[in-house]
């Protein structure tokens, strides 16, 4: 009997083995599919630059082939590039499929999302920003004096900021719980860049701890563009004590950025590993202020 007992266990701990290894397996192929389909955009939007629009389209839709789902942008690139060639029926085929797009699939998630941003919004108008702005200014500044009332009262105002920030975020961290990341296809274009925005400014997530594995999930199953995914986590690591690993975040400082004219390569190298091919970086002096300069190709 023990002897059945043991092979029994060892038979399931082989079947837990091989599932969680067939699990890690489908991942990472579906990691490099996601990243095949943006080199072939990347190469179509090259063959639409150098004037081989029939090529390009052609490019674009076998690269559309293998994806589940094309983001709408680059269903808009096909359009506009079917309208110098003046094909009819391609205009008609992509301009209502980017019609349907744009709606998305689920109108309670959307009308969620829309109810955020305003709530995200409403924290950056008027005098809130400007208390915010004070006390951002001030807590870095030694000379400035943090007893006065002012001070207080932007300094609260600046931790409501963050805590409303926060709040929206983890509602949307239990929402992904329920439905998965909440990508373009259930939101529509419109909800997807409004979701960006919404954990863009998730601020506290200073190394990233929270979001980047969700995000990583995400952009494996193709729910997150590379791109957003990159501007993210660099962004959240743009401050004082950390350093950005793809160098995306647009910024500005009075000292040099903590990479070298021969660490670039390595950048460029890292943005491919995502999906971002083409891209360009570097750092300039413009007006006393070192600013990161990229370019994307698409």
């Amino acid at each position: 009997m023990l002897i059945f007992q043991l092979i029994r266990v060892i038979t399931k701990k082989k079947q837990i083995a091989l599932s969680v290894l067939s699990l890690l397996l489908s991942i990472n192929l579906n990691a490099q599919n996601m990243n095949s389909f943006y080199f072939d955009v990347y190469s179509a939007n090259n063959l639409a630059e150098s004037g081989k629009v029939d090529s390009a389209i052609l490019k674009y839709e076998n690269a559309f082939k293998k994806v589940q789902y094309v983001p709408v942008k680059f269903l808009k690139k096909v359009l506009k590039l079917s309208k110098t060639t003046r094909d009819k029926e391609r205009i008609k085929q992509y301009s209502k499929r980017i019609k349907i797009q744009n709606k998305g699939t689920d109108p309670y998630l959307k009308a969620t999302i829309d109810s955020l941003i305003k709530v995200d919004q409403k924290v950056r108008k008027g005098k809130s920003v400007r208390f915010s702005r004070y006390f951002w200014d001030c807590d870095r500044d030694p000379e400035c004096n943090k007893q006065t009332a002012k001070y207080k009262k932007s300094k609260r105002a600046f931790e409501h900021w963050v805590k409303t920030d926060s709040l929206n975020t983890y509602f949307l961290l239990d929402l992904f719980e329920k439905h998965g990341f909440i990508g373009e296809e259930l939101v529509g274009f419109l909800g997807y860049n409004t979701l960006i925005v919404i954990l863009l400014h998730f601020d506290v997530d200073t190394s990233n701890t929270v979001l980047e594995p969700v995000l990583t999930k995400a952009l494996n199953e193709g729910k997150i563009q590379p791109v957003d995914f990159a501007l993210i986590l660099d962004r959240h690591l743009s401050g004082d004590y950390t350093k950005q690993k793809y160098w995306l975040w647009p910024d500005a400082k009075k000292k040099k950025y903590a990479f070298t004219e021969n660490e670039i390569p390595q950048i460029l190298k890292l943005r491919e590993n995502i999906g971002i091919y083409g891209s360009g970086l570097k750092q300039e002096n413009s007006w006393g202020y070192w600013k990161i300069r990229n370019t994307l190709a698409y």
